[in-house]
């Protein structure tokens, strides 16, 4: 393994990337140190060098495309705000479009961090909840209370299930290109944009029958 050529940024950047494409195969428990070592072409103790534990992998994992992503969040957000009362569809819009405009850009590599949060969220880990928590609540609570200044009849536990179920459908769609194609053939296989229109047309409907349910 040829680590001593790499500049630590293109080490760290390796051992980060071939991290998240375990975490997103395997989960955090079935995640192997060396399986990660092997993938990113370092030796194992690279690992425990740049990030200390596999725990700590994980956190730095998180954290590179979490503060972006929720950073992209809080801006939309807040132009929303200057704008006036934002409806449903831009609310959806601006949680879902960072999410989903990563995971589709090949040059980042955003797809298999975006498996990742779909294992990590329905994950029984309490390292994998923890890591979760620690770097979404802050901006889910956010998109909670904004959904419910829409409708202030809404209740807060409408408005969380409207939050991760738009979420949920977010990121189900960056991953349904392969079935939907073996379900049919002439299956259009949207854009990027195409495909945000559709899960936030998706979305908004649900979270409006929440707004206004009995």
């Amino acid at each position: 393994m040829l680590t001593q050529t790499r500049t630590d940024s293109d080490v760290s950047t390796a051992i980060l990337s071939a991290g998240e494409r375990a975490f997103a195969e395997f989960g955090y428990a079935g995640a192997s140190m060396r399986g990660i070592a092997r993938d990113a072409g370092v030796n194992q103790a690279m690992i425990a060098y740049y990030f200390g534990s596999k725990e700590g992998l994980l956190h730095a994992i998180m954290r590179r495309r979490s503060s972006f992503v929720n950073a992209q969040r809080d801006i939309r957000l807040a132009a929303l705000r200057t704008k006036g009362q934002p409806t449903v569809d831009d609310l959806i819009e601006a949680f879902l479009a960072p999410l989903i405009e990563l995971a589709t850009d090949e040059e980042q590599g955003g797809y298999s961090y975006v498996k990742m949060l779909a294992v990590f969220t329905h994950s029984v880990d309490e390292v994998a909840k923890r890591v979760i928590a620690e770097n979404f609540d802050g901006i889910a609570r956010r998109f909670t209370d904004a959904f419910r200044e829409i409708e202030p009849q809404m209740t807060e536990s409408d408005a969380i299930r409207a939050y991760l179920l738009s979420l949920g459908a977010g990121i189900a769609a960056v991953g349904i290109a392969g079935r939907a194609g073996r379900m049919s053939g002439q299956y259009d296989h949207p854009d990027t944009a195409k495909l945000l229109r559709a899960v936030v047309a998706f979305s908004s409907a649900g979270v409006r029958a929440l707004m206004h349910r009995d």
